[in-house]
């Protein structure tokens, strides 16, 4: 039966209904008007008809593979949103509007890339276009059993990854010391001790995650999914014993948002005459090179206590213990040599 616009009670919007060759639609139009829902009718109606004949390849859209991608629990913070001032979509959806996702391969990822972020590095581009692009086709490949094409991302160069020693450490705890910084002192001592992600930090609650009898923490929001428990090392203890117990209630770090303590982030390197440190290298970073370099953690142990879901994420901390493979190698054992 061909569709047709229907109302559902407790709705002002118009809705779509009917089956196309077997496949039942019931759905918002999103809008009060009988003109627009119809118009909306008719191209569903055809959208379907047309995947019917030449199949799901030659009429998902990349919005529509990117949209069930997100549904799913896919990253979106690069696929795109509304800009409210023009209605349009920004990024790559917007790019790729109405593309069909077997249209998609390296050519047109490539003139994403140039077009949306043109003059940027290639970690950028990877970042960014190549790597969401993927994500989604991969995606509407396995949903709809599309054959996508190939995409190779741009080559990067890793970067050495900037860490505190321990003497730069304790001048930017210094720089934060009196009451009108403590919160960012506590901050720093956090994300240094448990290598918490800026946002992990800044959602902990002090009833929800704050356990200092058992000295630990718990980071629910973490980019993986996945919480995790941090034992709360020595320095970060005496600090959060600082804290009067009334004080102990809701947000740890009351800031309007995450980003509030990039300013004075600045601020107290500079008061402590050190090169700027951001949160992920006075943080994760630090956390892990000191895990390795003091603790003398494995790779397995630094990927289970940074709290990284792939081990290919603590392989840049290898080489940060000089001197390990020879040590090692020291303490082979020596052949002994028989004559026959």
């Amino acid at each position: 039966m061909p569709l047709k616009l229907v109302r559902r009670k407790g709705s002002k919007h118009w809705y779509v209904r009917g089956t196309i060759r077997g496949t039942a639609v019931f759905e918002t139009t999103k809008t009060s008007n009988a003109g627009a829902a119809e118009a909306v009718r008719i191209k569903r109606e055809g959208h379907l008809l047309e995947r019917s004949i030449f199949g799901a390849g030659a009429t998902v859209t990349f919005p529509e593979a990117a949209l069930s991608y997100r549904e799913q629990g896919g990253e979106g913070r690069f696929l795109g949103v509304i800009d409210e001032a023009t209605g349009k979509w920004t990024l790559l959806v917007g790019h790729f509007w109405n593309t069909p996702i077997a249209n998609i391969g390296q050519v047109e990822a490539d003139e994403a890339a140039m077009k949306l972020y043109p003059g940027t590095g290639a970690a950028t581009r990877k970042r960014q276009v190549y790597g969401p692009v993927k994500a989604v086709l991969n995606h509407a490949a396995g949903k709809w059993q599309i054959p996508v094409q190939r995409i190779r991302s741009p080559r990067v160069r890793t970067a050495p990854r900037p860490w505190a020693p321990p003497a730069l450490a304790g001048r930017l705890i210094a720089a934060c010391d009196g009451p009108a910084r403590f919160k960012l002192k506590l901050f720093v001592l956090t994300i240094l001790y448990t290598g918490a992600r800026l946002e992990e930090a800044w959602r902990l609650d002090w009833d929800m995650d704050m356990n200092l009898s058992a000295r630990t923490i718990t980071l629910r929001t973490t980019k993986n999914g996945e919480p995790r428990t941090a034992p709360i090392a020595g320095p970060l203890l005496e600090a959060l014993a600082e804290v009067p117990e009334d004080e102990r209630h809701g947000r740890v770090f009351p800031w309007a948002h995450k980003t509030s303590v990039y300013v004075p982030l600045k601020n107290a390197c500079k008061r402590a005459g050190i090169p700027y440190f951001s949160t992920h290298e006075i943080g994760r970073h630090t956390f892990a090179t000191w895990l390795r370099q003091y603790a003398h953690r494995d790779i397995r142990g630094l990927q289970h206590d940074v709290g990284w879901k792939n081990i290919k994420s603590a392989v840049p901390y290898l080489h940060v213990v000089p001197g390990e493979t020879e040590a090692a190698v020291a303490k082979l054992p020596a052949v002994e040599r028989k004559r026959a």
